[in-house]
């Protein structure tokens, strides 16, 4: 028997220890944008003369891909109030801290008010790109003749598109003849993507967790209560105020862990062993739903085989926590019904290491075993409105053939590469190095410089581009590399509608309806690629096509209508209906499948084997980093909100006291913090809910763009620390998900 080591075990925390979040959230939502008056006893300013007009609008909110339904107060023409829809799914009457202070956004004098052209042909920090405003006119003929340029001397494929899938700008992409569309989420959620294509046959991984119904959470790493996501907050203080367990496995002591019942402080990137234990224990015990298993899953015989030397004794010497501790969760998730382990994106089984893909994997084959995959307290496929989709509404014209091969290699990977999501870890040097072809113009909309892996590097891959158009609402750092601006409207200065996916357990859409009439000359996305492609010469592409009848096509098809919807007395449309758990999947075998023969085909393991992570301490970076998001902000687009900014100014670098000590570091003082990649400078956070080998940095600040007056120069940019990765290194890693492997660095930390 390996020696017993000492490993922390925290019990259940007083909910107060959380309550300097909740009430931050809470009191966000509170406030009111009002004109100078007299207050009265409900806090609403009113007009001395005469009362005023008072009107609600419904939307949803813009923030994150949850989008909660909203309702909006408007008086006088002003937006005054946001609170959450009550007949919402996803919001069921609340908000977060961030929906709430979303009118600070609306009115932020930031904001980007007209087409601009760069005047200055020196791109980067602390450069001023030398702006003129021109029309809307001038600047889709600008940038139609840049992108044809690009084309017609390059060929298509010198174009790339950044950004997130939308109806309009794939339909341009495919016009064009570019296979260069490039979106966030390999550093994001694509190893959980690829597992659950391989071995569920879906698309995508489902995001909605039933938290409320659970009686047993086994995070790991699992952290939305802690970072304001509505539902998962909500939910996960019902399900804890009920008298479920939790149990958190976090290097450090988070939101969520302060709600559990224990925290267990496990060695990063090691999370993988400890679920194959738990398999091996779960299994060898018969602790599983046997009933289902038998039903819904396949491969059960050969995962057994495959885990039966992962003991808790071998898993506690890799992760540095007792095997006992390991047995124990083992035993309790396998016992109680039902039991779940929580996911949604950056955590274990995200793009973190380069082996958080066979994490990924293991999250599936625990919840399957217990039987919470689409059952009550599991994790829970969506129940959305099924509609007809834009080239079905609008069939196009025959587009051009285009290559195979892409800017950033993401069809070398044959079970992520059919999503065409992109791989932000790979592109730098892809630009840099003109492999496997030169990249000439770029299209980004509402992805910041500051998201990609080495911020530093990819803002030298941008200067060597002919061309750059943007579109943003805000003055961002990647709008400050641009050639040629489009602003957008606010999602509140919009309207549409929006499927509830993060929380439907039945179909349900919201509508969204201009809270306030747009405030300065912007387009709708749609807008600007429909005014890029006539400028372009492709206006063919587009003939015919219209939100408006998007959406009356797709309302037909559900039995109602925009002016039904428009109509609605909660801007909601709803087909309830009974919840029927899914017995069959769309594999091969129509199982979930614990051996999966199509990873196997492509040359992957078909078991989750362990594997360590890349990177480990040394004597020069002896430290693991660890990287969060603050509850009060969305990744780097909200650090111009001043409520936001109030609850949460700047980042800074979280150490354990005891190695702060030991370095001399005092509270306050200022760091670096410096990795294989790049360094950078903060002050310290001593704190006592980490481990000592870990520090940990929050996301979304370090905005070198002068156009943000709040924002400006607060923090440090932590995408400056993270190595990037060539191609030819991410096919080495052979991971299925092509993960941009975000954590697997270490650094050293010394006195600036």
């Amino acid at each position: 028997m390996p020696e017993k080591k000492e490993t922390r075990k925290f019990s259940r925390r007083s909910f107060l220890k959380a309550s300097a979040a909740t009430v931050a959230a809470g009191a966000a939502g509170s406030f009111l944008l009002t004109k100078s008056g007299k207050k009265t006893a409900s806090g609403v300013t009113q007009k001395a003369a005469a009362a005023p007009k008072v009107t609600h609008k419904y939307n949803f909110c813009g923030i994150c891909s949850a989008n909660c339904g909203m309702v909006a107060e408007v008086i006088d023409g002003k937006a005054t109030r946001l609170l959450g829809n009550p007949d919402d799914q996803v919001a069921k009457g609340k908000l977060c801290v961030k929906g709430y202070a979303a009118l600070k956004d609306l009115y932020d004098p930031d904001r980007l008010k007209y087409p601009m052209k760069r005047t200055n042909h020196e791109k980067g920090p602390g450069v001023d790109p030398g702006w003129v405003k021109i029309s809307w006119e001038e600047a889709f003929e600008l940038a139609g003749e840049k992108f044809n340029e690009a084309r017609e001397n390059y060929g298509p494929e010198s174009i790339a598109f950044f950004s997130r899938g939308h109806d309009w700008m794939n339909r341009l992409q495919r016009a064009i003849g570019t296979p260069n569309h490039i979106q966030h989420h390999s550093t994001c959620f694509t190893t959980y993507t690829a597992v659950w294509r391989a071995c569920v046959g879906v698309g995508n991984r489902p995001f909605m967790l039933d938290l409320e119904n659970a009686k047993y959470l086994l995070s790991f790493g699992w952290d939305m209560p802690s970072k304001a996501k509505n539902m998962s907050a909500r939910d996960y203080v019902k399900a804890v105020s009920n008298g479920a367990k939790s149990v958190v496995v976090d290097p450090r002591l988070t939101v969520t862990g302060t709600l559990a019942d224990e925290w267990i402080p496990i060695k990063p990137g090691t999370d993988l062993a400890f679920m194959l234990a738990m398999i091996r224990i779960i299994l060898n015990e018969e602790l599983f739903d046997k009933e289902y298993v038998e039903q819904s899953t396949m491969g059960v015989e050969e995962l057994k085989a495959a885990v039966q030397d992962y003991t808790p004794e071998w898993a506690s010497e890799i992760t540095g926590v007792d095997s006992s501790i390991i047995e124990q969760v083992a035993w309790d998730f396998g016992t109680t019904r039902p039991a779940l382990i929580p996911n949604h994106k950056r955590d274990a089984g995200g793009p973190n290491y380069s082996n958080s893909w066979r994490v990924a994997f293991c999250k599936l084959i625990l919840n399957a075993l217990v039987g919470s995959i689409d059952h009550e307290g599991g994790q829970i496929f969506a129940r959305t409105p099924s509609m007809p989709g834009f080239d079905q509404i609008f069939p196009p014209p025959e587009f051009p053939e285009m290559k195979p091969e892409r800017i950033d290699g993401f069809e070398k990977h044959p079970i992520i590469g059919p999503t065409r999501r992109g791989d932000f870890a790979t592109v730098t040097d892809a630009i840099l190095d003109e492999d496997p072809y030169p990249l000439k113009a770029a299209f980004f909309r509402k992805h910041n410089v500051l998201a990609f892996p080495d911020a530093v590097k990819f803002t030298e891959a941008l200067k060597k581009l002919d061309f750059v158009a943007v579109v943003d609402v805000w003055p961002s750092e990647m709008v400050q590399m641009a050639d040629v601006v489009f602003p957008e409207p606010y999602f509140l200065e919009a309207s549409g509608f929006g499927a509830r996916s993060y929380h439907a357990f039945y179909p349900q859409l919201a509508l969204r309806e201009p809270v306030v009439e747009p405030m300065y000359d912007t387009k709708g996305y749609g807008g600007v690629i429909e005014g890029l492609a006539k400028a372009m010469g492709l206006g063919e592409y587009f003939e015919g096509v219209s939100g408006g009848k998007l959406r009356e096509e797709q309302l037909k098809a559900l039995g109602t209508s925009w002016d039904e919807l428009q109509n609605s007395p909660n801007g909601l449309w709803s087909d309830e209906r009974e919840f029927v758990p899914r017995t069959s999947f769309s594999t091969e075998s129509g199982k979930i499948e614990f051996y999966s023969p199509e990873l196997e085909k492509h040359g992957y393991d078909p078991l989750p084997y362990w594997q360590p992570k890349r990177e480990m301490p040394s004597s020069e970076y002896p430290f693991y980093m660890l990287i969060s998001r603050p509850g009060m902000h969305k990744m780097t687009a909200t650090q111009n909100n001043e409520l936001m900014l109030q609850a949460y100014p700047e980042n800074s670098v979280m150490i354990h006291k005891d190695k702060a000590q030991e370095m001399g570091i005092q509270e306050g003082e200022e760091v670096y913090v410096e990795s294989r990649a790049g360094r950078i400078k903060l002050q310290a956070e001593i704190i006592e809910g980490i481990r000592p080998d870990c520090i940990c940095i929050e996301h979304g600040f370090g905005h070198w763009s002068k156009q943000y007056s709040l924002a400006y120069q607060r923090g440090a940019n932590e995408g400056d620390l993270i190595p990037r990765i060539s191609i030819d290194e991410m096919l080495k890693i052979n991971d299925p998900g092509a993960g941009s492997c975000m954590n697997d660095f270490c650094v050293k930390v010394y006195k600036a």
